[in-house]
């Protein structure tokens, strides 16, 4: 370095991180810690696992997310409360990088409707096994794209609860050709009543079912009842009918079945 310079380069220093601080906005965090970074930093060391839980990366991070060839052999992607809503999770759904996906959570997203149309349509996304869409303003039009599509077939846990579900929609649910190996299905939170209930409790045998969470869901004793004596369901361990409008005939319907079946029953 020439002498005459060096001894300014101190001052210039200071002077170019003044500036720096001052031109660059304070929530231009991305520039410096990017997606990239982040994946980086959660994706497990055989990559085949990425928590990004809680991290916030919205639709923009999942546009970056559907561009990443490093995930291509990513199997569980967990992705709670990251506000991706619809673009985003459209993003994942068409992007070839996400063919080997088998756990998705998507809790908290807001993904909508057409976030599950997308899922639904997906060309790449055909291999789930667990599927977690609570709280993501799920309704009756989604989930009859989703009995028609073949990319659910291979499901074993599907969560749905806290969302909008009708008894239409629980007539979608009730079909164990679309989830011929589902064993945990929860739609606790919804608005099935006593209707979508005798759905379920008319339906052809869920044969691999083990736990059926539909509390909360305006249900009476002729719902529940329904579902308890229902033969749809011949390996049921667990049903859940909590916080529903239940009375004493629920409560001895559930104890003369527990007599015959090992299976609990769960009114509170």
């Amino acid at each position: 370095m020439f002498p005459s310079l060096a001894k300014f380069l101190p001052e210039f220093k200071t002077f170019f991180f003044l500036v720096l601080a001052i031109l660059v906005p304070p929530n231009f965090c991305y520039a410096i810690d990017p997606i990239e970074e982040l994946v980086h930093a959660r994706l497990s060391e055989d990559k085949k696992t990425l928590d990004l839980s809680g991290t916030n990366i919205g639709s923009s991070g999942a546009k970056i997310l559907a561009r990443m060839s490093l995930l291509s052999d990513l199997e569980t992607l967990l992705l709670q409360g990251n506000r991706i809503k619809y673009s985003g999770i459209r993003s994942l759904a068409r992007s070839p990088y996400f063919r080997n996906i088998k756990h998705l959570d998507l809790w908290g997203n807001m993904i909508g409707d057409m976030g599950l149309k997308a899922l639904s349509e997906s060309n790449y996304i055909k291999e789930l096994e667990v599927l977690k869409l609570w709280k993501n303003e799920i309704g009756d039009d989604s989930l009859e794209l989703m009995a028609k599509s073949s990319n659910f077939k291979n499901l074993k846990t599907l969560m749905l609860n806290d969302n909008m579900v009708t008894p239409i929609g629980a007539a979608y649910l009730a079909n164990p050709d679309v989830f011929p190996y589902l064993e945990t299905l929860n739609i606790f939170r919804n608005e099935v009543g006593d209707e979508g209930a005798f759905a379920f409790s008319r339906s052809k045998p869920f044969l691999n079912l083990k736990s059926f969470y539909i509390g909360e869901n305006n249900l009476s004793d002729d719902g529940a009842i329904a579902l308890i004596k229902s033969s749809s369901f011949p390996n049921l361990e667990t049903l859940d009918l909590v916080k529903n409008h239940l009375g004493e005939e629920t409560i001895t319907a559930a104890f003369m079945h527990r007599k015959k079946k090992k299976i609990q029953i769960i009114i509170r």
